[in-house]
């Protein structure tokens, strides 16, 4: 303790003391002070509390009363009884009723078909023919001859022979010629055609039930000319 008295400063000691006087002068003056104020201190007015207008909730709608329905009185309205008058001065009689039998409907089962085979018809089988190709009637020896020779192939020597194929119609005559193998001139193939298609007629061919059909018909011809 003597030693933490000893560090202490004169200066400090006079400030401390300073300040111990200084608030001594301040309570008293206070003192004083409140002992000359005179006057009536009024209560607090009424506090009101505060709050966000947005924050109110909207007013509920107002209730609409519907009117009920006032019942109305209807007086029950009553029919008059009807009144059946009945005379029985007379006796009323009925005769028996005779059943008509031509009335009476009477269920019969259909009458039963029964069917009979009858006999099977058996097709007849045409006889078979053989066919036959077309026939020359006028040839083929008489179709061509040297005579038939165009100056201009007996000039030049020209000599061959072509082969040929017919076509020939249902009313035998020939419809179409054509060279199978040439005589190595063409105007003697020319010839040999153009003369056939004027001069041949045949016997048209027939089928198997004996009927005129299409056919054809090949042949060849030798080109020599005479000594």
């Amino acid at each position: 303790m003597s030693y933490a008295n000893a560090t202490v400063s004169p200066a400090a000691r006079l400030r401390a003391a300073t300040g111990v006087i200084s608030i001594h002068a301040l309570i008293g003056v206070g003192v004083v002070a409140g002992l000359t104020i005179t006057g009536v201190i009024e209560p607090p007015g009424k506090i009101v509390d505060t709050f966000d207008v947005r924050d109110i909730p909207p007013p509920p709608p107002p209730t609409e009363t519907i009117p009920e329905p006032v019942e109305q009185a209807y007086a029950p309205i009553t029919a008059p009884d009807p009144v059946v008058r009945i005379e029985r001065d007379a006796p009323v009689t009925a005769d028996p009723v005779t059943p008509n039998i031509a009335d009476t409907v009477v269920l019969t089962p259909p009458p039963r078909i029964i069917e009979v085979p009858g006999p099977v018809a058996t097709p007849s089988v045409a006889p078979s023919i053989s066919p036959v190709g077309a026939i020359p009637r006028n040839g083929p020896t008489g179709w061509i001859t040297t005579d038939d020779y165009a100056r201009s192939d007996l000039i030049r020597e020209r000599e061959g022979t072509a082969n040929y194929r017919l076509v020939v119609g249902s009313d035998g005559r020939v419809d179409a010629c054509e060279i199978t193998r040439s005589s190595g001139h063409a105007t003697l193939d020319r010839n040999t055609c153009r003369l056939i298609e004027r001069r041949a007629r045949f016997d048209p061919a027939t089928n198997n039930r004996g009927e005129t059909v299409v056919g054809t018909y090949a042949g060849s011809v030798t080109w020599q000319i005479p000594d």
